[in-house]
């Protein structure tokens, strides 16, 4: 059996960020990363993209705060969005750069993650020949992301039915049979990948698509255009402002000095909850206004069923060279609000409402399952790992969950008065009648990156087990606490075991309760909480949270609260870091 000192599971960006900050801080230590796929990439993969897709950020957001996108080398422009193309590539870079590239294994499948005395032992193959095998590693960071596993609805199917009927996870090596000319495609869904495959069929010659939005589900997702607001923000940079990061409650934001006073009237008093509506109401209803959706009877099922609040990372960019609402009031795309029923012979889809559509393919943009694609050992493992479940809590558990819910709505009342409802639905009487799993259980990490059983071994984290509109910066500082933590050197908390659990729960359940739309039911889902977290991030490390300088030794408040935070603002952690240790090594 191979044996290293560290393996991470997974090559997309928070993996390889991983691996990147690990062999820069130990670089004599041996590592792998593993990945089933043919390439590297993750979402991004070359098997995973197709032409014309997009990432959601403009140049300059969406990479690894020491190796700045380049915008001769790649090829991309300031004010233009990321193709999808280039993140592998990009990834690529990086991996030489580091010289890492002999550490990557591809077209390998971990099965089975076995914890033993010695740390772990991976079982594995190899998708080419099925050949099986074993790797012992000391340290493992598990990286596998929140899309990996296609969630595939089943509907009735005549055995006479000609279309293709596939997920989007297979799109890419469809797509030159279904992106043609004089087509009409089906879309299952209503979530960004729903309308970018809408918009590839519809923008070929005489050829239309349908998007399919489940009267059963979240509806529409928050399509906003690059620039919100009556100021004409870029919506990247005001999701990573302060102030406007102000106005959303979190359990884990600083609650002491200036900081904790704005939270403590924003989110304590009547008139700061009243702001906050304010702005929750202003936000949506510029997107509203800005993509002009109530001034088209098609354009307006666009509409998202909840409010600007609850949305989670159910938030997108349109990003599209085009106008895609002008295809939807040409009749390019259609909006049905409906479900399936069945699919009959020859082309024939019948919806629930007996409507028939003729169609030549079949795309559902249905989502993930959002649970891992590993097994462990041995038996019970999950659980003390803190990894999602649907089973039911035990009394312990339970009890946890109620106790953080008491606390926070008795901080934040707002979390409880809200209405969560889809008050926009097209249909009335379905407004009041969605609920969630109450028995879904989300991951139950500390600082959502590593079990708290795990504390006395160091063994073990979790890179990218949740949603986050800034990931390039969120990779490269979780990549810095892991290996802190991994390798002993991050100093942690002196709470008692029972406390730091309680604590990792209240975290957990807020996410939970946070966004209506999003998935924090399953994994943190961060959008205007993010800043509050890559600050308690650094503050663990030992590290300033707040970057935007000093004026005459006092924190520069207008630029901490206004300026907005980008990668930039984080390049050369690594290196402070590393320089720190050093010193700290010369002193003993």
């Amino acid at each position: 059996m191979e044996d290293v000192e560290l393996v991470v599971v997974g090559a997309g960006f928070y993996g390889i960020t991983a691996a990147t900050t690990y062999h820069r801080l130990h670089p004599t230590s041996r590592i792998l990363i593993l990945d089933s796929a043919s390439s590297i990439g993750g979402p991004w993969a070359p098997s995973r993209i197709f032409p014309g897709l997009k990432t959601n950020n403009l140049w300059g957001t969406y990479e690894n705060p020491d190796f700045p996108m380049d915008e001769v080398r790649f090829g991309v422009k300031k004010g233009e969005h990321v193709p999808a193309a280039k993140v592998a590539e990009y990834l690529g870079a990086m991996v030489e750069k580091n010289g890492i590239k002999d550490c990557v294994r591809l077209n390998t499948r971990v099965e089975v993650v076995e914890q033993v005395d010695e740390g772990w032992v991976l079982h594995c193959s190899i998708t080419t020949d099925a050949r099986s095998f074993k790797i012992g590693t000391a340290k493992l960071i598990l990286s596998t992301g929140v899309t990996n596993q296609p969630s595939m609805p089943r509907y009735p199917t005549s055995p006479d039915f000609e279309p293709k009927v596939i997920h989007t996870n297979d799109f890419p090596a469809h797509y030159s049979a279904i992106v043609e000319p004089g087509t009409h495609t089906l879309i299952i869904g209503g979530g960004k990948s729903a309308w970018d495959i809408a918009y590839a069929c519809a923008t070929q010659p005489s050829s239309t698509a349908t998007m399919l939005i489940r009267s059963s589900g979240n509806g529409p997702v928050w399509m906003s255009p690059p620039y919100v607001t009556p100021l004409g923000l870029w919506l990247e940079k005001l999701v990573f402002t302060r102030f406007f990061g102000f106005m959303s409650p979190c359990p884990w934001a600083e609650t002491s000095g200036f900081e904790g006073l704005i939270r403590r009237f924003m989110h304590g008093t009547w008139l700061g909850r009243k702001i906050c509506g304010a702005f929750w109401g202003i936000l949506g209803d510029d997107v509203v206004q800005l993509n002009k959706l109530n001034e088209h009877p098609e354009t307006k099922k666009l509409r998202p069923w909840r409010n600007a609040f609850e949305i989670g990372n159910a938030l997108s960019i349109l990003n599209y060279p085009t106008n895609f609402f002008d295809l939807v009031r040409e009749g390019k795309i259609k909006v049905v609000v409906e479900e399936v029923d069945r699919f009959e012979e020859g082309k024939a889809v019948v919806l629930k409402d007996g409507t028939k559509l003729e169609v030549d393919a079949v795309v559902c943009a249905t989502g993930w399952k959002h649970r891992s694609t590993l097994a462990f050992l041995p038996a019970g493992l999950e659980k003390s790992l803190g990894l999602p479940t649907t089973n039911v809590p035990d009394a312990s558990n339970a009890a946890l969950i109620k106790r953080a819910e008491v606390e926070l709505y008795t901080n934040f009342p707002y979390l409880k008065q809200r209405d969560t409802s889809r008050l926009h639905h097209p249909n009335p009487a379905l407004r009041y009648t969605q609920s969630r799993d109450e028995n879904q259980q989300p991951y139950r990490l500390h600082r959502f990156l590593v079990p708290p059983s795990d504390f006395q071994r160091r063994s073990i984290g979790f890179a990218g087990a949740l949603m986050s509109l800034g990931n390039a910066s969120c990779a490269y500082l979780q990549s810095l606490w892991l290996t802190a933590y991994l390798d002993g050197t991050l100093v942690l908390p002196i709470s008692s075991p029972e406390k730091i659990e309680y604590e990792t729960y209240r975290d957990s359940q807020y996410c939970a309760l946070r966004n209506a739309m999003g998935y924090g039911n399953k994994f943190p889902d961060l959008v205007f909480d993010n800043l509050p977290y890559f600050d308690r991030l650094l503050g663990d490390l030992g590290l300033e949270g707040k970057r935007k300088g000093r004026v005459l030794g006092v924190r520069n408040w207008g630029k901490e609260c206004f300026g907005s935070y980008g990668p930039e603002d984080y390049r050369g952690l690594v290196g402070e870091w590393e320089r720190r240790e050093i010193e700290g090594k010369k002193d003993v």
